[in-house]
């Protein structure tokens, strides 16, 4: 466990939105020089309601980039006490069809040697995958 100074994130968190306007937890986590499951847990935290009522920020919108890491919704934080951006839902089709490209491109004509291969063991090699 982890003692941090959770104050001082917001603190920061509020400078970085008015900075920057909008920012995901890594960048957020960049910015204050933070880990990214602290940066989360500000962020999460700053997005719940408070006893007043209100929120300090909510998620203005999903966001699939993101600097060598796995290809799932990210949000997007900004600044105010709006209603939340519902989550995408996945999409199936697409997921599939990214996957089957990336495999095929494993096996493409990269080398002179992959010009040999025949029907089956390119058959093993895409299992292997």
């Amino acid at each position: 466990m982890t003692t941090t100074n959770t104050g001082m994130h917001v603190i920061k968190a509020m400078e970085a939105f008015s900075e920057f306007g909008r920012l995901t937890a890594q960048e957020f986590a960049d910015y204050a020089d933070i880990g990214r499951y602290d940066a989360h847990a500000v962020l999460n935290r700053m997005n719940k309601r408070t006893k007043a009522g209100e929120k300090r920020i909510h998620i203005a919108d999903w966001t699939y980039e993101h600097d060598d890491a796995r290809r799932y919704p990210r949000a997007v934080f900004m600044l105010g006490d709006k209603e939340d951006k519902k989550k995408p839902k996945p999409n199936i089709r697409l997921n599939r069809q990214r996957s089957e490209h990336n495999t095929l491109k494993a096996i493409r004509m990269t080398s002179v040697f992959n010009m040999g291969l025949t029907r089956d063991k390119i058959r093993e090699i895409r299992r292997s995958l």
